[in-house]
This record gives structure tokens, C-alpha cells and sequence, in this order.
């Protein structure tokens, strides 16, 4: 599949008020999660960026089409300030009619996906090393 292009919309507040607020009650574990790879609230606009150039780069991996537009679902690594780049999830969403996306959330992808990468308390996951 090919990767979201047209205009990506990236609401601030959706950065520093949720995904990266160590008060908000769901978004603290993301917020751990991307303060473990250099991301914070004191610069929002370079996650901002790196998740406009994530959308670009990356494969849409699922879409949904509904009544009001398409529900995108894009993945893996994102470009992080400590260069780690762990396999992330972002979801988008574009209206119909129209040829913008808007970012509705992000999160780590399953550790299955993360290759060694670290976790959500940030230490690093074991491959998976089960035989088929």
C-alpha cells in the first residue's frame, strides 16, 4: 500500500494535551512510552513534524471506509530524537470529499513488531525467537 499524502492536519493540543501529558489519565503511558525516545511536551512542533514525515513515508497498512470518510492506519518506525525509531501506529482520518488527514492518535505497535526495540517502560524487548 501506498503511504497518506494531501495535507496533514496535527492538532498541538492532541500532542502536548494527550500524547505527551504525564497527567492524562490514557495518554501518560504514551507519554512514557515517547519520552523514552527523546520525544517531550517542551517540543511539540519536532513530534509534530516527525509524524507528518511518518504519514509520508511509511505504508498505510489498513483503511476503513465509513458514512463521514476513511479511517487510515499507518506503522512502523518513526524518526526520534535518539535516533532509536521505534515501530509505531498512527491513525488518520479524512473526510469525506476532501484530501486531508487528520491525525487521531498514535501508539507503540505490539511488541511482536518492535525487533529488540524497548518497550513501553522503555527497556529493550527480547525477539521473538519462538520456532514456527
Amino acid at each position: 500500500m501506498t503511504s497518506i499524502d494531501g495535507q496533514h492536519v496535527i492538532e498541538l493540543a492532541k500532542i502536548t494535551d494527550y500524547l505527551l501529558s504525564a497527567e492524562h489519565p490514557i495518554g501518560r503511558a504514551k507519554a512514557a512510552y515517547f519520552n523514552a525516545f527523546g520525544l517531550d511536551s517542551a517540543d511539540p512542533i519536532a513530534f509534530a513534524n516527525a509524524l507528518e514525515a511518518h504519514a509520508r513515508t511509511r505504508p498505510i497498512v489498513r483503511s476503513i471506509e465509513g458514512p463521514f470518510g476513511t479511517k487510515r492506519e499507518v506503522r512502523c518506525s518513526i524518526s526520534t530524537p535518539d535516533r532509536r525509531n521505534p515501530c509505531i501506529i498512527v491513525i488518520w482520518f479524512r473526510p469525506l470529499g476532501t484530501n486531508t488527514h487528520r491525525m487521531i492518535t498514535a501508539y507503540p505497535a505490539p511488541s511482536d513488531q518492535q525487533k529488540g526495540r524497548p518497550d513501553r517502560s522503555g527497556r529493550p524487548t527480547k525477539p521473538n525467537t519462538k520456532s514456527r
